[in-house]
This record gives structure tokens, C-alpha cells and sequence, in this order.
């Protein structure tokens, strides 16, 4: 453990001198794909999306590639919520550590365990006006956008974990179409109350949608993560976007057992990134009941003027 501490530590510090002329407040609005950074899993929307340090679960796929390594059965989930002017965003990944179906002594994450995962997000009967102006719409038409990604997780020792993503991100706006490869990175350092987490996300080209590129919303992130009990947990993140400046994450998560097949989750968080939506701006609140194997998890958080979200998620293990 004495020798991850050290890389974790110098990582951890690439997240301040990052910040230049392409990261930070500087580039904001400059990006592409921004779908990419609506985040799924209403547990972790529910703590303010300060899940890098946290990285359990399928979802770990999106937050932190490295949690795959410690997943030790098949799971899957699915995450949709729904915007405003009827924007839907859905996601869904299942997780396989690559001995599941082998007979033999080793642990099934042995190998390690691989996720793939699809990402949408689909606009429709958006008005066409033209280039004049006119009071009724000349027709409608859609957007959407896509991301199909394999993640892989592999652990290093009982403790320390690496892993990685490759993605494509596909747009298609009317008639007009563009495409891009990215790769996600992460670390993920677990003790026996706390655990770190650091890596990037949308790492890669360009999309061309049109005459110009641009290019995807790039972040890097440091995430930690404290259980004092069984039932408490609380996390904290740090993200540094390529089109906006520093963002800051919190959150807390109770959890109470009812019995041996059933307990429940209320949640609290906050996410800096929200703050312009005024009111409660940045702060989300969640909860989930789970059930044997599967757990469903509800979460929300406001917009302003442009109303608030309800995110939902389900999580299966086999």
C-alpha cells in the first residue's frame, strides 16, 4: 500500500496545474458532446455525483473504470431520467468478471472483470424556423446523441486497482452526423475505511459536426471516499473540465437494514456544477431500497428556472 500512496499523491496534484488556457473557465462552452457529462445511477446523482472515490458497483464503468476490478458477480443496470422539452437520457452497462463461467478455485475477478455500456440521449420534434424568420415552424426534426463504450478494471493487489475505457461518441444532428473515439482512465486505492480515486474522462479527438471541430468535454477528477461505520459513508470530489472551472462534489449516504433480504438508503449531496441553477442550486437529494440481488435507487436535482430532474436507476447482481 506504502508504494501506491506516493502515485496517488502525484496524480492527485496534476488536478490544480491543469488548469490553462484549455481547462479551465477560459474554454467554457467550447465543447462538444456535452450528453457525455450527465451523469447515470441515481445513487451517486444523489450524493452529488462525488462517486470517484467511491466507484462501486456497475456504475463504476462511468465514474471510475478501476471499481470494475473489485465487482466479483454479474451485474447489470439501467439508468433513465427525463429533462426538460422532453429531453431523455438513458444509459445502461453490465459488468462480467471474466471468470464467471469458469469452474475453478481462483476468485471470478481474478483476470478482472470487463463492462460495456451505451449512453443516449434523444431530442425530438425540435421546430425548424429557417434561416427568416417566421411565426409557424417550417417542419421539425431530431437529434440524438450515443456512446458505446468497453471498460475494464483489473486489481493490482487486494487493494489497488487500475482501469480503462474506450469509447465511441457518435452525434447526429437533422442530416448532419459526426464521430469520435475517447478513452477513460482511472486508479482506485481501497483501505479499510478509506478509499481514493483519480483518473480522466473523454479523453480523445474531436467531433465535426458541419464546417468545424470540437472537441469533447475532457475532465480530470480526484475522489475520496470515508466509512466511518457500516451504515455511514461520506465522499468528496474534485473535477477539473476542459470548458468550465473547478467543480467541487459532496455527498452522504445512511443506510439501514431492515433484515437479512431488505434494506434502504436516504442520501444528501452537493455539486458545485449546479450552483447556477439558484434555490438549492447544487444540492441533490436521494434514496433506494434494495431487495436481495437488485436495488432501485431515485434521486433529484434542480435546474432553476428550467424545472428539476428525477433520476432513476436499477441494479441487478447475478
Amino acid at each position: 500500500m506504502r508504494l501506491y500512496i506516493p502515485l496517488l499523491v502525484f496524480l492527485l496534484g496534476t488536478i490544480e496545474p491543469v488548469q490553462s488556457d484549455a481547462f479551465g473557465g477560459k474554454s467554457r462552452g467550447t465543447s462538444s458532446a456535452q450528453f457525455l457529462n450527465i451523469a447515470p445511477g441515481a445513487r451517486a446523482v444523489g450524493m452529488g455525483e462525488a462517486y470517484g472515490g467511491v466507484a462501486e458497483g456497475v456504475y463504476s464503468a462511468y465514474y471510475n473504470p478501476a471499481g470494475l476490478a473489485f465487482i466479483e458477480k454479474v451485474e447489470i443496470g439501467a439508468a433513465r431520467d427525463q429533462h426538460f422539452q422532453d429531453i431523455t437520457h438513458s444509459y445502461g452497462a453490465i459488468a462480467v468478471p471474466l471468470l464467471s463461467w469458469r469452474d475453478a478455485r481462483r476468485r471470478r475477478n481474478a483476470l478482472g472483470t470487463a463492462a460495456l455500456s451505451v449512453t443516449s440521449l434523444s431530442i425530438e420534434d425540435i421546430e425548424r424556423r429557417g434561416l427568416v424568420e417566421t411565426d409557424s415552424p417550417q417542419g421539425s426534426f431530431e437529434a440524438s446523441d450515443f456512446a458505446y463504450s468497453l471498460a475494464y478494471g483489473f486489481a493490482l493487489s487486494q487493494r489497488f486497482a487500475i482501469g480503462g475505457a474506450a469509447k465511441l461518441v457518435q452525434q447526429n444532428l437533422d442530416s448532419v452526423s459526426g464521430s469520435a473515439f475517447a478513452i477513460d482512465g482511472g486508479v482506485l486505492l481501497r483501505a479499510e475505511r478509506l478509499s481514493l480515486g483519480l483518473g480522466i474522462r473523454n479523453f480523445g479527438q474531436g467531433i465535426k459536426l458541419g464546417t468545424e471541430k470540437d472537441p469533447l468535454p475532457t475532465m480530470v477528477y480526484g475522489g475520496l471516499a470515508y466509512r466511518p461505520s457500516k451504515t455511514w459513508l461520506a465522499a468528496a470530489e474534485l473535477r477539473q473540465p476542459n470548458d468550465d472551472t473547478l467543480q467541487l462534489s459532496l455527498g452522504v449516504e445512511f443506510v439501514r437494514s431492515f433484515n437479512k433480504r431488505m434494506s434502504g438508503a436516504l442520501r444528501v449531496g452537493f455539486n458545485s456544477a449546479n450552483m447556477d441553477a439558484g434555490g438549492l442550486g447544487g444540492v441533490t437529494f436521494g434514496g433506494g431500497v434494495v431487495y436481495k440481488r437488485t436495488e432501485f435507487a431515485i434521486a433529484w436535482a434542480p435546474m432553476g428556472e428550467l424545472g428539476s430532474t428525477f433520476r432513476y436507476s436499477v441494479e441487478f447482481k447475478f
